[in-house]
């Protein structure tokens, strides 16, 4: 680990990563598996996606297919939006982001922040995101794309971030935790962070079993039929990344339980994360109900719980909490 001297500085990108890595307490089995939390709200745009956003400018740098001058166009209804902005004005590139209005008000002034142009379509039904809504914004990205002088980095055909999350974070918990990770699981939204740290686990970990976290409510994965979710962050789709060669098994999870457990999470354990986040726990905990108290199971924590703030899923944290616990 690099030391920092007074007199010293390094740029944001070197801030990116070796996030802490937390035991569950209160909203982990008493008799299965220990669940670990990795803690990637703690980089520097607020989530897990400043590994993959650095990662896949740095590649497009290399390849000399992103050169000075020219604006990256990206579309996301996730964290990649804020941290593709903070890579970009790190970078020096202009950032154009094709969104949606069904995604919570602190995201879009997020990217916004960072200094991305923002173009936001309306949303398909008041209801949730939906596969069609993201339909919307490929169509708009591809679009903006065509223009001179714009890149995209297309994150949901793009490998150099599974790579970037193989060897960051994947190489991160292997360094953590070891041999004694039974089960990995997490949502999908491109399905970068699976793959990455799915590859890494099957590198290191053998009999590591790798999850995909998907919504009940658009379960693509598991082959149901597409429809709205309020789990932002995830996609609902089959995703061109996700390869079963690597991915085990596929467990989706409700709205009312992610969310339940998301205000759980920050009132009984001290992680205020996303809705992501909770929906990573809940089948966390699933997992770990299956195996033995020698076993580890471990999940992410997103992105921050401070871009949610609107949604009003921490309203009523008492009620919430107690409902978790019920969830077994």
């Amino acid at each position: 680990m690099d030391v920092i001297r007074v007199g010293k500085s390094r740029s944001i990108d070197r801030a990116v990563g070796d996030t802490p890595l937390v035991r569950l307490r209160r909203h982990a089995p008493r008799d299965g598996a220990q669940v670990w939390v990795k803690l990637e709200y703690l980089n520097p745009s607020g989530s897990v996606k400043d590994r993959m956003a650095f990662a896949m400018v740095d590649h497009a740098e290399r390849s000399g297919a992103l050169r000075s001058g020219m604006t990256v166009v990206e579309y996301t209804g996730g964290s990649t939006g804020p941290a593709l902005a903070l890579a970009c004005r790190a970078k020096g590139y202009p950032l154009t982001l094709v969104t949606s209005s069904c995604f919570s008000r602190e995201r879009l002034e997020l990217m916004e922040a960072f200094g991305a142009r923002l173009e936001v379509l309306p949303s398909v039904t008041t209801a949730g995101a939906t596969p069609a809504d993201f339909e919307a914004m490929t169509k708009r990205a591809a679009e903006l794309t065509a223009r001179p002088d714009h890149y995209a980095t297309d994150q949901f055909h793009n490998q150099a971030m599974v790579e970037g999350y193989r060897t960051t974070l994947g190489r991160e918990l292997v360094a953590q935790i070891g041999g004694r990770i039974a089960a990995f699981c997490t949502g999908v939204g491109t399905g970068g962070t699976v793959m990455g740290v799915g590859l890494a686990l099957k590198e290191n970990v053998p009999g590591c079993r790798v999850v995909a976290v998907e919504p009940a409510g658009s379960p693509g994965l598991s082959g149901g039929a597409p429809g709205p979710f309020k789990i932002q962050g995830l996609t609902g789709m089959a995703v061109p990344l996700v390869d079963r060669a690597v991915v085990d098994d596929v467990e989706t999870v409700d709205d009312e339980q992610s969310l339940a457990m998301t205000a759980a999470l920050a009132v009984d354990e001290g992680i205020l994360a996303g809705i992501s986040t909770g929906a990573n726990v809940v089948v966390a905990n699933r997992l770990a109900q299956r195996l033995t108290p020698d076993d580890v199971v471990v999940t992410i924590a997103v992105d921050s719980g401070l871009k949610y703030l609107s949604t009003g899923v921490f309203g009523n944290t008492t009620e919430q909490s107690s409902f978790t616990d019920r969830l077994g």
